[in-house]
């Protein structure tokens, strides 16, 4: 069996025309190869950055991390309340929001709780309300309106140029379409 390989072995390596200095040259390569990948196995290399810097950075980063939920959680808050006592609220929601001014200092009023914006009906100023919605967004939100008439669902606010989905999932519980 042994002498049926080695003449087939070497039947092929006279058909190729390999020099028997290039049996030897591939030979000593191959086992370089085999070498260099078992060595590499068993030989640890040490990480390539400080241990301590890494730790002291995901700190840092997961205290942001907190910081941004936590103001998200409270902005979120404002429009979302968990009621105190369920059985009692005997008041339904308005299902938009009135713009109204401070008299002292002609602002706009912070939304009460609980309101949600009706985007069919809120002015420009009512609409700068939402987080992340300013003067610009707005402006087009209410052009969008003239032109295509009234929202049907909150989805259609993604044809407004500049509001993508992540702006939409930030401000979709906040609004509404009812007429």
């Amino acid at each position: 069996m042994k002498d049926k390989i080695k003449r087939k072995l070497f039947f092929l390596l006279e058909t190729l025309s390999i020099t028997r200095t290039e049996r030897i040259t591939v030979t000593v390569l191959f086992m370089l190869i085999v070498t260099v990948t078992l060595l590499t196995g068993w030989i640890r290399t040490a990480p390539g950055y400080d241990s301590e810097y890494y730790a002291e950075m995901e700190s840092i980063f997961l205290e942001r991390s907190r910081v941004a939920e936590a103001e998200k959680a409270e902005i979120l808050s404002r429009y979302n309340p968990e009621p105190e006592h369920p059985a009692r609220i005997t008041e339904e929601p308005r299902p938009y929001l009135e713009a109204s001014f401070d008299t002292a200092t002609t602002s706009l009023r912070q939304p009460v709780a609980g309101d949600r914006i009706n985007i069919n009906r809120a002015s420009e100023e009512e609409l700068q309300q939402l987080p992340g919605i300013g003067p610009a967004y707005a402006a087009r939100i209410a052009e969008w309106r003239e032109a295509n008439g009234p929202f049907r669902e909150v989805s259609q606010l993604l044809e407004i140029r500049g509001i993508g989905p992540r702006r939409l999932e930030q401000i979709a519980p906040l609004i509404t379409v009812e007429e």
